[in-house]
């Protein structure tokens, strides 16, 4: 019975994926991959068209909108631009504390273990896994 699982497995060949399969498996590999890149840009893109089209909606309009619109574009170049980068500043700084909390993190048990490895009697700091002080010590 063996043998005969064994000659049906090696005389059969393999079937050809037919090319509307193997087309639409790359399509959506292809969205896969950079799907991510691909929204950010239709994201700006679509804010783009709807500024656009308000744009055209209050063009040669004397309206209240047309009034914020006027205030909204007098605002300090300085200003918006301290904002900024500030806004940018404080993202850089969460997500790479965040990053160094995950290293901490992962090295932590290396480092335990390597500790106890020279020092089998070595007692602990209590430190968390990220190297924080515990809730107790607050």
């Amino acid at each position: 019975m063996a043998e005969d699982n064994a000659k049906a497995v090696g005389t059969a060949a393999p079937s050809p994926v037919p090319f509307k399969f193997w087309f639409w498996s790359q399509v959506f590999d292809l969205l896969r991959a950079n799907g991510r890149f691909a929204l950010g840009w239709l994201f700006a893109a679509f804010c783009v068209y709807q500024s656009s089209v308000a744009i055209r909606a209050f063009a040669g309009q004397a309206t209240f909108a047309s009034v914020t619109l006027k205030m909204l574009a007098s605002a300090t170049v300085r200003a918006t631009l301290a904002l900024s980068v500030s806004g940018f500043s404080i993202g850089l700084y969460v997500r790479e504390r965040k990053q160094h909390q995950e290293t901490r993190k992962r090295l932590a048990k290396r480092i335990t273990d390597l500790e106890l490895r020279l020092d089998p009697k070595r007692t602990s700091s209590n430190l968390t896994p990220e190297g924080l002080t515990r809730k107790e010590d607050a």
